[in-house]
């Protein structure tokens, strides 16, 4: 793995091809304030997992990496002392890199969702986009059933939502060839959103930040009668927040 990622030298000219690994080192030594890392998007959960894995696996691409990082007048801080909201001890662990539908499904629970759901609210039928990158492979990830995922699932269900079965709800959205075969790209959208529609769903209920995005990128006429839109989203709806709160939300961004 090693000699497929780096070649010969010091530091950072040891880096070649994207820097898997030293991103997501050098991802985490900036966020890391004694704190977890939490991302709704499953492509940064996959890639900072991915990184870690092999900063944690690999003695050689570890050495290179903290090389790269010395360069920068960095050394990986990933152990330390690490806040426990929950407790509010400090843990002697690394941070954890974790994604919002881990959080929400371990942290709050299902029920504990279920139970501040405003149950006057329509019930869209939808179908869900899980985001491949936190599913596969599970030896690195460790998030859920890559065949059959539950935690999503699960918390559309809580939130009043009715997902349909879909064939296609554990593959790739596209987005990862977008900047690389754009055609291909586009069509697989395509292919996504009418197979979406012929089950009958109105919406694609996304939990992935660049799922979202090859979604909303699209070209004109081509979405038919099924859009996508995040789970936070239809989460906060049915929670009870109003179209204002989520404009003012995003005018503060």
């Amino acid at each position: 793995m090693a000699d497929e990622l780096f070649d010969g030298g010091q530091g950072r000219a040891a880096l070649r091809g994207d820097g898997l690994i030293f991103g997501a080192a050098f991802g985490v030594d900036v966020l890391d304030q004694g704190l977890d890392i939490l991302t709704p998007c499953k492509c940064c959960f996959g890639q900072l997992k991915h990184g870690l894995y092999w900063y944690d696996t690999d003695s050689v691409i570890r050495e290179k990496v903290d090389l790269a990082l010395e360069e920068d007048g960095m050394t990986f801080l990933g152990t330390g002392l690490i806040h426990d909201p929950s407790t509010g001890d400090l843990e002697d662990r690394p941070p954890k890199v974790r994604h919002l539908l881990d959080f929400l499904y371990h942290d709050i629970g299902t029920a504990s969702l279920a139970g501040r759901i405003t149950p006057s609210l329509p019930r869209p039928k939808v179908v869900l986009q899980q985001g491949c990158h936190a599913l596969r492979p599970y030896a690195v990830t460790r998030f859920d059933n890559p065949f059959d995922p539950v935690m999503f699932r699960e918390l559309a269900c809580a939130c009043g939502l009715e997902p349909l079965t879909w064939s296609k709800e554990t593959e790739c959205c596209g987005d990862p060839v977008a900047g690389t075969h754009t055609d291909l790209a586009f069509r697989m959208r395509r292919e996504k959103l009418a197979s979406a529609a012929r089950t009958g769903a109105q919406t694609i209920c996304t939990a992935c930040t660049h799922c979202q995005i090859q979604y909303d990128r699209g070209v004109p006429n081509d979405t038919g009668d099924v859009s996508a839109v995040p789970f936070a989203m239809l989460l906060g709806r049915a929670l009870g927040l109003t179209a204002k709160v989520f404009k003012e939300a995003s005018q503060d961004r």
